[in-house]
């Protein structure tokens, strides 16, 4: 097995991508929920960075100066190292974000060092003003610029928006002559800034007077960014250092200051070289099986070098062995273009691939991959979302004399494979609205519908979660999901008792050993009522000995990533315990039910 974890400062949006057409807005009171899961949910994804270590390149960086200026260069700074140092001068881009779909937001991250410049008569600090970066159209008659002082300003064809200008407020929030970790997203709603891992600036709630997406499409949009120009202010002496560009919203793990030992690491999971040098039948992701009438589901990026067009991911079907185990055969090996070893003639596939552009597709995108068995055939669909934001669908059917379980592992030849082990399941699946815990007009009262209650006995190899679309009647901030743990009793059953029962807003109650002390969550509650409102939740839970763990991850319908919500419980006393889900003016849509094996993948 070739497997390694890579850490990178790149955090992954949400655990299970059902990938779909349009977003759920929030909506009335009591007005009923659209069809659920027409949502797709804002991948979040590094597209460039600029770590200024290596002599520039001015195909891809032009330096240039200011009258009586210099030209930026690079320079050795005593506690970064390389960085571009900018004194009279600013720098050219070409702006990475050009074919790339952009969802909810434009996000940056980089290092900042800058000289304050003081007027001798009023002692103001006139770099407030000036421009740390810019998105500009060809001429400079549209832009969007962004200074120290937080000031956002934009100037386009749909208008004007700006917000912190030091003439009528100082922020305070980047001080001079020290370094500082700058992390911020430019969002649908609004922007929010991070300095040194603080909050500095959340104008991210409904900007009412403008409509901030469109400032976002035009900084994904726009041929050109610049460092240290874009404002009507010369830009002082000032040093960058690590700037990366992302497309969505940055979470927890870009926004904590790297280097600190807070940052969290990508735990995704590598198959194959990173340098594209993986031969045929030679890395594999780990092997999980499946019994009848269960579902199989992947979520990873393929990454390639568009050599060839079999240079991608290949899933194998097999007997229930992996890979040089003793007995181990393969019912089929289906590739990334359309091919499989069966019978060869791709009867069984259809695709609408273009294959003019697949190979170029194929590089960094992400691939949604479903194995549904049904008896004696699997079904496969491969649902490929390029990172310009074209969708590809796949499909593929076997049909054959299979063993009680089988076993599925992915592959891959010239590239590697980026899997996300939240997004790896095995289980039961449901369509949209096919398994509904409360009506859909959300009046379900406290206590009167529940989810199929599921028993858990012993330690879990391997933790169990739901995925769920969450509605609310909007009434209060527990007008949301429930799960309840118990003693491996169900409802109704003789010696039923509950070791806890957990709300959706960081809340709960149980027996004598229940502490709400173990509950972690930090949601905004300004803004958590419109934010469950077609929310897509996944809970995991786990259990060795006697503690439950459970980790909650919630991607609001505008596909904002709130920050996991944390809980714990000592006091397990029997040998099973059961599992449900209830709501209080509320519904789920529930879509899985299954346990998580990659979750548990060695780090």
């Amino acid at each position: 097995m070739n497997k390694s974890i890579t850490k990178r400062l790149l955090s992954r949006c949400c655990a299970i991508v059902i990938i779909a057409s349009t977003l759920i807005s929030c909506q009335d009171w009591g007005e009923a929920d659209p069809p659920a899961g027409n949502q797709t949910f804002p991948k979040l994804e590094k597209i460039a960075t600029y770590a200024f270590d290596e002599e520039i390149d001015p195909a891809e960086i032009q330096l240039y100066a200011y009258s009586d200026g210099s030209r930026p260069a690079l320079a050795d700074d005593s506690e970064r190292g390389s960085v571009l140092h900018l004194n009279g001068g600013y720098a050219l881009i070409a702006n990475p974000l050009i074919g790339v779909d952009v969802q909810n937001a434009v996000s940056l991250t980089f290092w900042a060092k800058r000289t304050a410049r003081i007027d001798e008569t009023t002692g103001e600090d006139l770099g407030l003003s000036s421009a740390l970066f810019s998105f500009q159209n060809e001429n400079g008659s549209q832009r969007m610029f962004f200074t120290p002082n937080g000031w956002l300003s934009y100037e386009g064809v749909e208008g004007k928006y700006e917000y912190n200008n030091p003439e009528t407020v100082k922020t305070g929030m980047m001080s001079a002559d020290e370094w500082h970790y700058i992390a911020l997203s430019v969002t649908n709603t609004g922007y929010f800034v991070y300095v040194d891992g603080m909050k500095k600036i959340d104008k991210t709630v409904l900007v009412s007077e403008f409509d901030c997406s469109k400032i976002v499409q035009f900084m994904a949009s726009v041929p050109y960014l610049y460092l240290g120009y874009g404002s009507d202010t010369e830009t002082p002496e000032w040093m960058i250092d690590d700037l990366t560009i992302y497309r969505n919203t940055i979470t927890d793990s870009q926004i904590k200051v790297p280097g600190t030992g807070e940052e969290e690491e990508n735990k995704n999971i590598i198959i194959g070289n990173e340098d594209m040098s993986t031969a045929w039948w030679s890395a594999f992701s780990d092997l999980i099986t499946m019994t009848d009438n269960q579902t199989i589901h992947y979520g990873f990026y393929n990454h390639t070098g568009g050599n060839e067009n079999w240079h991608n991911w290949a899933l194998a079907l097999s007997n229930g062995k992996a890979v040089g185990e003793t007995g181990y055969a393969e019912y089929f090996v289906l590739r990334a273009d359309a091919w499989e070893n069966v019978s060869f003639s791709g009867t069984n596939i259809t695709s609408n691939y273009n294959w003019d552009t697949f190979k170029n597709d194929m590089k960094g995108a992400y691939v949604d991959l479903t194995i549904e068995r049904t008896g004696n055939r699997v079904d496969v669909t491969a649902i490929t979302t390029t990172t310009g934001g074209t969708v590809y669908t796949m499909t593929y059917f076997y049909e054959g004399d299979l063993t009680s379980s089988v076993g599925a592992f992915l592959t891959c030849e010239g590239a590697y494979l980026e899997i996300e082990p939240e997004a790896v399941f095995v289980g039961q699946t449901y369509t949209a609205d096919s398994y509904r815990v409360g009506p859909s007009d959300n009046t379900a009262g406290w206590w009167s519908f529940f989810s199929d209650f599921t028993k858990i006995s012993g330690n879990t190899t391997a933790p169990f979660g739901y995925g769920f679309y969450n509605y609310t009647n909007g009434g209060a901030n527990w007008n949301n999901w429930l799960i309840v743990v118990t003693n491996g009793k169900d409802r109704g059953e003789e010696g039923y008792a509950e070791y806890f029962v957990l709300r959706a807003d960081a809340y709960g109650w149980g027996d004598s050993n229940y502490t709400g002390d173990n509950i972690s969550a930090s949601y905004n509650f300004d803004t958590f009522i419109s934010q469950m409102r077609g929310a897509y939740c996944t809970i995991f839970l786990t259990r060795s000995g006697n503690r439950i763990d459970l980790t909650t991850k919630v991607t609001a319908s505008d596909g904002t990533q709130l920050d996991d919500y944390t809980f714990f419980y000592e006091g397990v006393s029997t040998t099973d315990i059961g599992v449900f889900l209830t709501v209080d003016g509320s519904s789920l849509d529930i879509r899985s039910v299954a346990n998580y094996p990659y979750m548990n993948a060695d780090k």
